[in-house]
């Protein structure tokens, strides 16, 4: 048993069975991929630790003892601990070394060949762009001037921008990885994106969204900084999943359905809202090799908010959801909001800081709409006028609501 012993001898190894974080799992999964017969032990040990509930770096003899005992209970054979007692344990570890050593092979060969590298695609800040900017896989940089665009990627080898303008981007993929463009939409505009199995994107102001140029293989992922809006083609043998740039832990699986991510990244929070359909709000781990999946599944008309600091979904509740996917037309509806938190949805989009005064009663219920399509001026000038106030501009980008 001495090449058990050892592991329960190495405090590293027990301070990462006590105390994994992401870091930790990566040195052990790289370790097992090194020393892949070394793959089993470390397995049955992560079971018993983790039934005996280890929390320190240092076990006892007592505890020590009482691991080799649980190893002798998992191979049925606690009674002979000699010579035939070593033949089950390694037969038991061999099948354990494949299992482990197949998860390791295709955790390391998906990352490998399937997924894209995003973060070298993140070059580009939101705040820097004036422009709405199309990124393409070559790099090459595609500027819209216009304050709502409309593209176009469903066609074969076609790509439409505004309906009129038409880019040949065909070309034989066969690295087996997607091909990654990216639609960067800056303050103060929208763009509406039909994607290649024709899913339709509302991308809101201040947003980014990466995709593939094409989807190929069994899923359909797209990364998300921002609020975009999904109007989902159904496919059930090719789900569809937004994942957000800003925690790699959670993602929104959908077959067919419409709905809202809300994922800017100065907030703690990642909202969805369901319109249509059903989707499947998933908590994964980095290392999917330790790690688990859980799932919480919403229905049409909720809100559901994942809490990026925490790891858990929150504040689930029924809505109205036109409220929350208006912006899609151009409009930001409230039907009895705080005036506080119509101000933050209008800083959002404009990219602007609204300060209240000491008079204005941030609880104050506001019913009506505002026009997006119009100038940060004009919003202001309403909404102030909602509030039965006025404002004034006190510097770059800043404003002030007063009596």
């Amino acid at each position: 048993m001495d090449d058990f012993t050892k592991y329960l001898d190495d405090e590293k190894f027990v301070d990462w069975i006590a105390h994994p974080t992401n870091e930790k799992n990566a040195y052990w999964e790289n370790y097992i991929k090194e020393n892949p017969e070394e793959g089993a032990k470390i397995q049955i040990l992560r079971d018993c630790l983790g039934t005996l509930g280890a929390s320190n770096e240092k076990l006892s003899q007592h505890e020590k003892r009482e691991i080799l005992d649980k190893i002798y209970e998992k191979v049925g054979n606690k009674e002979s601990r000699r010579g035939p007692i070593y033949l089950s344990i390694f037969k038991y570890a061999a099948v354990l070394a494949i299992v482990v050593g197949t998860a390791i092979y295709l955790t390391t060969s998906r990352d490998k060949n399937e997924r894209p590298n995003i973060e070298s695609l993140l070059q580009v800040s939101i705040d820097s762009a004036t422009d709405t900017k199309l990124i393409l896989e070559d790099d090459q940089e595609i500027a819209i001037d216009q304050k709502r665009s409309n593209i176009n990627y469903s066609g074969s080898d076609n790509l439409v921008i505004n309906n009129k303008d038409t880019l040949d981007i065909g070309g034989e993929d066969t690295s087996g990885v997607p091909q990654m463009n990216q639609l960067i939409v800056p303050f103060g505009k929208h763009s509406k994106i039909t994607l290649s199995d024709g899913s339709i994107v509302h991308v809101n102001s201040g947003s980014r969204l990466v995709f593939p140029k094409k989807f190929i293989g069994n899923s359909r992922e797209v990364y998300l900084d921002g609020e975009a809006f999904f109007e989902v083609e159904s496919n059930v043998n090719k789900p569809f999943t937004v994942r957000v740039l800003k925690d790699d832990e959670f993602s929104i699986t959908a077959v067919g359905t419409k709905f809202n991510v809300n994922s800017y990244s100065k907030n703690d929070k990642v909202t969805t809202v369901l319109a249509e359909g059903e989707v499947h709000l998933v908590k994964q781990t980095k290392n999917t090799l330790f790690g688990k999946e859980d799932k919480t599944i919403m229905k049409p008309g909720e809100l559901a908010e994942w809490s990026v600091s925490a790891k858990v979904v929150q504040n689930r509740m029924k809505v109205d959801t036109e409220i929350y996917i208006s912006w899609i037309e151009g409009l930001l509806i409230f039907r009895g909001e705080p005036l506080q938190d119509i101000v933050e949805r209008v800083e959002t989009y404009y990219n602007i800081k609204i300060s209240l005064a000491e008079d204005i009663n941030q609880q104050f219920k506001l019913a009506g709409k505002l026009d997006l399509n119009d100038s940060v001026e004009k919003t202001m000038e309403n909404l102030a006028m909602s509030a039965s106030a006025k404002y004034e501009k006190t510097g770059i980008n800043e404003y002030l609501i007063t009596k």
